[in-house]
């Protein structure tokens, strides 16, 4: 089905489907054709089952070869191009590819270097919807990585659930600032809207959140998903009090928004909603609209169409459908029940509108005193504080509690702790309150934006220092 989606689509309405900004615009036909040349160059050496690792940067081309490998019947393997050389590797050696295409280390022809075959590719028979299309890679920023096995369907069902879900149409337009080598790159929109008959513009440089303004404001968009610290650095350009976003919506993903974040979305009178997924369900599992949003901004709504949710004895969501992926590559772990849900690893609660209201991941449950504390509730108390730009909050060994909560701000330096402590006092029970603050100035991330709480409880443990 991805083999002939551009043509199809090119044959429905050949309109603009990327824009890069370094190469311009593609309608329908010309991606179509521009992958027919990269499937061509490939054909001699890449075949049914072979696996292409790819490290480079979002554009226009590495979206055409991976519709060159859906004909060809090869899965993309995107890798991390912030992996130090030795973490890119290490993916390499475990995903045994074919063939390298690599911009930054030298470890195989460049994605330009790629091409020069004859045109009119079609699709190579027997690949069925269970062979996979992607191997996205999890974890490689805090242990052994594991190679998430998405076949084809989960594709195709995780664009028609957020097609039919959040409403999207060949009128829609976003600027994809996520990497390519995250799920969020391929399959919160844009695989979507070019299944929708939209168009998506792309950029290869890092993200820059004036840049980002400008093209929301300026190209058209109508729809944009980013981080949460890519949203607050948006809010926090001079550009965003001026520009006209007022056709865009907003998704957060990867990590729940801020409140401040969103009240500077409130404020300016703009719709934005938060999303949830992961990289064996896909991204897009629930919606909420920014309407209903805006009166519970803790929410993600219900599960989308074809998504089944629920909750086991512990808080933890499980979540089964044809969206879900495959497993991981050689079986290192089985993440599904006997009824086939996915355990997700992170803890929900439903309201009584039977919305769904993310509390914690698993692992990160503090348990002090017999009591569970999550993390991210604590954390979106000291975030009402204006001086506190970041918080996160972990649990440490603790001979008395058992683990005591300690919150690392960044912070203004004339924050007063004690004065945050009371404070705090005010909107959580006592037991939530964090034994300990420590200022630093920066927290560590991965390079999806998410706080490493792993790291501060080591750095914590070992001493160490962050700034």
């Amino acid at each position: 089905m991805l083999a002939r989606l551009l043509r199809a689509r090119a044959n429905l309405e050949d309109k603009p489907a990327v824009e890069d900004l370094r190469l311009g615009v593609f309608r329908y036909s010309e991606l179509d054709e521009l992958s027919d040349e990269l499937a061509g160059g490939l054909a001699r050496s890449v075949g049914v089952g072979d696996r292409v690792c790819v490290v480079a940067s979002n554009g226009v081309r590495y979206l055409a070869l991976f519709f060159a490998l859906r004909k060809l019947g090869a899965t993309l393997v995107p890798v991390n191009p912030n992996l130090e050389r030795s973490g890119v590797q290490l993916i390499i050696e475990h995903s045994k590819p074919r063939l390298v295409v690599d911009d930054y280390f030298g470890l195989g022809p460049k994605l330009e270097e790629i091409g020069g075959g004859s045109g009119g590719a079609t699709a190579a028979s027997g690949v069925g919807e269970w062979a996979p299309a992607m191997i996205l890679y999890t974890g490689g920023t805090t242990g052994k990585p594991k190679g998430a096995l998405i076949p084809e369907r989960q594709i195709v069902w995780n664009a028609l659930n957020t097609v039919v879900s959040w409403g999207l149409s060949r009128t829609d337009v976003t600027f994809n600032t996520m990497p390519m080598y995250h799920t969020g790159g391929w399959n919160v929109l844009t695989l979507p809207l070019l299944f929708a008959g939209g168009s998506v513009i792309l950029d290869g440089g890092r993200f820059d959140p004036e840049k980002t303004v400008e093209v929301l404001s300026k190209k058209g968009c109508t729809v944009y998903m980013g981080v949460p610290t890519m949203l607050d650095a948006i809010t926090r350009t001079p550009s965003f009090q001026e520009a006209d976003l007022s056709r865009v919506v907003f998704i957060s993903g990867g990590g729940v928004l801020p409140r401040p974040v969103y009240e500077r979305f409130r404020v300016r009178g703009l719709r934005i909603f938060q999303g949830y997924g992961l990289t064996e369900a896909g991204p897009n599992n629930f919606y909420i609209p920014p309407e209903r949003f805006g009166s519970k901004p803790w929410s993600v709504g219900k599960p989308m169409v074809f998504v089944d949710a629920k909750l086991a004895g512990n808080g933890e969501l499980l979540i089964r459908g044809p969206h879900v992926f495959d497993g991981y590559l050689n079986g290192e772990e089985n993440p599904f029940d006997a009824e086939g849900y996915l355990h997700t690893g992170d803890v929900f609660r439903v309201d009584d509108d039977g919305d769904f209201i993310f509390m914690d991941r698993l692992k990160d449950v503090i348990k002090s005193g017999g009591e569970n504390v999550y993390s991210s509730e604590v954390e979106g108390a000291i975030l009402v504080n204006p001086m506190v730009r970041e918080a996160a909050v972990v649990g440490v060994p603790d001979e008395h509690w058992g683990e005591k909560v300690v919150a690392f701000l960044v912070c203004d330096e004339r924050l007063d702790l004690a004065a945050l402590r009371e404070e705090l006092r005010g909107r959580l029970a006592g037991y939530k309150v964090p034994k300990e603050f420590i200022r630093v100035g920066s927290l560590p991330k991965s390079v999806y934006g998410k706080v490493l709480k792993s790291e501060l409880r080591r750095m914590y443990l070992e001493g160490g220092i962050l700034g």
